[in-house]
């Protein structure tokens, strides 16, 4: 049967097109929570936020359950069968130690409820992907989210610096005035954000939109050199060459030696500085940043914790700004007490979960993502799609040699690069590109 319309009374969408338009709106809504959170252009003069916290941000878990909800329905309705293959046994065997974690730390509840949470992420990540019907969908979608994102940052930097530029009157580094965060609540998170968008614009030049994927490159990189943000800027060259290099080496174990060696340097440079003595002394001499030398006070504490809890640390998520260690410090201890995590990725997750938990964690993150990267390469997957994926994926493995990437909520990043483990995962199912 045909829809007749008029100019006064125009068709209705039919139940593709009405399919469609739920697909994109879920698709954006999830893309944007994840980036904005519900507190965006927070006000670092607000001494509340070095607080001991442990009670978690209601409006925020109430969003991501009735997020998750959504997501749930409309998959386990539509693509049951692909989001059951996510599940995998080192996902599980990693999950199963950190929920281990929780119950052997001081704060149970606090480390199960973000254990949730931070499963909540990885559901909501792996879903996402099923949303788009094609790949040209996902570009456009992923390009609209990318010109919202950028939007808010400029139009915060123009009309609302006082929360969208650091300021002397910032209560816990007021050294970094000056520099851009656009509604996030630090330079580097801004920093590591603009980097994933510049990759971004690089598949949507490539998928759909020459100009618009120009275009986006071009505003994140401006706004990415503004935010000062040393390690995303310095290490967005080094992916770049990596990601051109290892889809091109034939050999699975050099690919995967390269994958292994550049964040395994980064962390023997930066935290075996501390183990390591003439390492240290070469660091010193390669790095002088008093931002560095900050961080190796804080690698110290952890490293000291690890040493005091090694097999299944202190608790998901339940060790940093926690009552106790805040309430330990004093001006004659290390400020380690204070910090808000262990600026890096790998020692946060010892610390918090235990050598087990890295050890298992690993095998999922790196050993279980690498396979399935190979596997879709062999299989002719499409070469944009992965190459992004590749991208992000290895940008947060070397960025979590500086800060703590992963397994976090609300973190833009992490929640890229968990869409992208299992973006390699779902490309080695998919058709070969054409």
């Amino acid at each position: 049967m045909t829809t007749l319309s008029t100019p006064d009374h125009p068709a209705l969408p039919n139940a593709a097109d009405r399919e469609r338009l739920a697909r994109g709106g879920l698709f954006l809504a999830t893309f944007l929570l994840t980036w904005f959170t519900v507190s965006p252009f927070p006000d670092l003069s607000d001494p509340n936020l070095l607080a001991p916290a442990t009670s978690g941000n209601l409006l925020g878990q109430v969003s991501m359950v009735l997020l998750t909800g959504a997501l749930a329905i409309f998959v386990f309705a539509k693509r049951s069968p692909l989001i059951l293959r996510v599940v995998t046994l080192p996902l599980i065997a990693t999950l199963v130690a950190f929920a281990i974690s929780s119950l052997l730390s001081a704060y149970p509840d606090v480390a199960l409820r973000r254990l949730l949470l931070a499963t909540f992420t990885i559901f909501q990540a792996s879903a996402i992907l099923l949303l788009p019907l094609g790949r040209e969908h996902f570009a456009r979608l992923l390009a609209i989210g990318a010109i919202i994102v950028l939007a808010a940052c400029y139009v915060g930097v123009a009309a609302f610096p006082h929360v969208s530029v650091h300021q002397a009157s910032d209560f816990a580094e007021p050294g970094l005035a000056g520099d851009w965060r656009g509604f996030f609540t630090h330079k580097n998170g801004a920093g590591a954000a603009m980097v994933v968008l510049i990759f971004i614009g690089t598949y949507v030049y490539r998928a759909c939109d020459r100009v618009t994927g120009i275009s986006i490159v071009v505003l994140a990189a401006i706004f990415l050199e503004f935010t000062h943000s040393k390690s995303p800027r310095n290490l967005l060259p080094l992916v770049l060459i990596l990601s051109y290099l290892i889809p091109r080496l034939r050999s699975p174990l050099l690919a995967g030696g390269l994958v292994l060696f550049v964040p395994l340097t980064l962390n023997f440079l930066t935290v075996g500085s501390l183990m390591f003595a003439p390492i240290g002394h070469l660091t010193d001499a390669m790095l002088p940043d008093p931002t560095y030398d900050g961080r190796t006070v804080i690698w110290q504490f952890a490293l000291d914790h690890i040493a005091a809890r090694p097999l299944f640390g202190f608790g998901f998520e339940s060790f940093w700004r926690m009552p106790d260690l805040v309430a330990e410090w004093n001006y004659l201890e290390s400020w380690g007490y204070e910090a808000s995590d262990a600026h890096n990725g790998y020692l946060n997750i010892a610390v918090t979960t235990g050598l087990i938990g890295l050890a298992l964690s690993m095998i999922w993150l790196i050993g279980q993502a690498f396979v399935d990267y190979r596997r879709a390469l062999l299989r002719g997957a499409d070469q944009a799609l992965i190459t992004l994926f590749l991208q992000i994926w290895l940008f947060g493995l070397c960025l979590g040699s500086f800060e703590s990437t992963f397994f976090g909520g609300g973190d833009c990043l992490w929640f890229l690069v968990v869409t992208s483990i299992v973006g390699f995962r779902f490309m080695t199912w998919a058709k070969t590109s054409a």
